[in-house]
């Protein structure tokens, strides 16, 4: 072999050496690349865990440090252990604080990899971006801080998906078409999921939630700036309880169908919710019905009469089941115990009875008023038992021993309505002076006076979480009313003359309405009238 050939050769082999060398520099700077890639998934695998748990999260835009903590503190007791702050000036303190609660907090609307940095450093545990901010989301990468890109179409969610995101930010979403444009967007895309936000509130919230690729929305109605700014944290936990109770199905649409009315022409009716059409009359009362109720399991439905009486029908043949007779005047309300196994009633006669729900005979009486009553009902848990009379108070009884526990005297006129809230704590009230009144039970003292209508009030009720108040007036109208703050929340019009009573559904879903002009509508109880009966 020539010396030629030996250089020739030993060039070669170590040519073949460096592209070994340069070979396995290759297979390892991807092997490790993959390694990489594999920490965000599991970070963005936790995060999207969270969102899951939580289905909301609070967006915070602080334009201080003050007290971020006890907001904080304030959010996880009311169950939201997710926050995104808003990338501000101030927003690493926060993020310091907030970090040190236990809560799970994130950056929003971060620019550049330095602010992401920053944020990462005070404690942020994720990060979102307004778009598909490449710098940011590079920096996430490559430090396994999972990353929620904002898209706002098509080209945008393909772009984020080619480069290995799959939990994206819907921004701005009511912007952008809201769930239906949502909805059009994420289709095509079923690997994707979204956390869509802007313009989100609580009225589009269970639109958005409904969508199967959406994990969680992000709004700022949760923790409104005034409460904020007045620290006032203590309402600012109840409100996000509520919420949350809300997101867990407590709201939705009604899953019946079906609505009852009770009238002057001495019926009741059942009726359709969606065509308003009459699926049956209950006959039997010799005068005018004044009221009906459904027991807990549905399948009784109670009337009380100014025939002295009340019934019992059974909701699937219209059969009188029992009839219950011992009051020697007009029965103005039926209210079943919780368990289904009592019905309250109460008369002008100014006794207040309970009767067994099974034979109609009277178990108990309470024959202590001086004035006409207008309502009796019972707490959620059976523990109590309210009665609103003509002298303008209101009397909680225990009920299992009839003992007068609390006397409420806030209305300067008759009271006609009184219903407890779900957690037994609060006593909502309607009264001929005009407004209603949310009562704490263990004080007696006013929390919240609802004003707003021009004429006396016949009916006020609690929505199922208690987080609204709906109320029925003599000039026509209904309204709602956030149960929390008591500002007004909808109009109901479309009566002809006064309302005789508003209630919502069981989920909450619907408000039906009933007036002296002979008609029940049926509301969404955050939109427009569906049906009329």
């Amino acid at each position: 072999m020539t010396d030629k050939c030996k250089t020739l050769l030993a060039a070669a082999a170590v040519g073949a050496l460096a592209g070994a060398i340069a070979a396995a520099g290759v297979v390892f700077a991807t092997k490790r690349k993959k390694l990489k890639n594999q920490a965000f998934l599991k970070a963005e695998l936790e995060l999207e865990q969270k969102l899951r748990n939580v289905r909301v999260v609070p967006v915070l835009g602080l334009d201080g440090v003050e007290k971020a903590d006890s907001l904080a503190r304030a959010l996880v007791e009311g169950g939201f252990f997710v926050i995104e702050v808003i990338f501000r000036p101030s927003a690493e303190d926060s993020l310091r604080l907030m970090s040190s609660t236990g809560a799970f907090v994130g950056a929003g609307t971060v620019l550049t990899a330095q602010q992401a940095a920053s944020a990462v450093k005070a404690g942020a545990k994720f990060i979102t971006t307004l778009g598909l901010n490449k710098e940011v989301a590079d920096w996430c990468l490559d430090h396994a801080i999972p990353v929620i890109p904002g898209v706002a179409s098509p080209s945008e969610v393909e772009q984020a998906s080619r480069n290995g995101f799959t939990m994206l930010k819907f921004f701005p979403a009511e912007a952008n078409g809201g769930p239906a444009g949502l909805k059009a967007v994420a289709t095509p895309y079923p690997h994707l999921t979204f956390y869509p936000t802007g313009g989100v509130s609580e009225k589009n919230l269970q639109d958005y939630l409904s969508l199967s690729q959406v994990v969680a929305v992000g709004g700022t109605w949760i923790a409104p700036q005034d409460l904020i700014a007045s620290e006032n944290f203590e309402l600012l936990s109840t409100l996000a309880h509520s919420t949350l109770q809300v997101v867990r199905g407590n709201v939705g649409l009604a899953t019946s169908g079906k609505v009852a009315t009770a009238s002057i022409d001495h019926t009741a009716r059942l009726w359709s919710i969606e065509t308003g059409e009459c699926l049956m009359s209950f006959l039997g009362h010799e005068d005018q019905v004044m009221s009906v109720a459904f027991s807990p399991d549905g399948e009784l439905l109670a009337t009380a009469s100014t025939d002295k009486t009340a019934k019992l029908w059974l909701c699937d043949s219209g059969q009188c089941a029992v009839t219950c007779v011992g009051h020697s005047g007009p029965v103005y309300t039926a209210f079943f115990s919780p368990d289904g196994c009592n019905l309250l009633t109460a008369s002008h006669d100014r006794t207040v009875k309970i009767w067994d729900t099974t034979t109609g005979e009277c178990e108990r009486t309470i024959a202590r008023f001086d004035r006409t009553i207008h309502s009796a009902v019972y707490s959620p848990d059976g523990k109590m038992i309210a009665t609103a009379t003509d002298d303008h108070e209101v009397i909680i009884w225990n009920a299992a021993k009839l003992q007068q526990v609390q006397k409420i005297s806030n209305h300067s006129q008759k009271v006609f309505s009184v219903q407890f809230s779900h957690d037994n704590a609060l006593l909502l009230t309607a009264s001929m002076d005009g407004s209603a009144r949310i009562a704490e039970i263990e004080t007696g003292s006013d929390k919240i006076v609802i004003t707003g209508h021009n004429d006396w009030l016949r009916c006020a009720a609690f929505s199922p979480d208690s987080l609204k108040v709906v109320t029925a007036s003599g000039d026509g109208k209904a309204k709602t009313w956030s149960a929390v703050t008591g500002k007004p929340l909808l109009d109901l019009a479309g009566h002809a003359d006064w309302l005789r009573m508003a209630a919502f559904s069981v989920d909450g879903g619907l408000i039906v309405t009933a007036s002296k002009d002979g008609t029940a509508k049926a509301s969404f109880s955050a939109h427009q009238a569906l049906t009329g009966c």
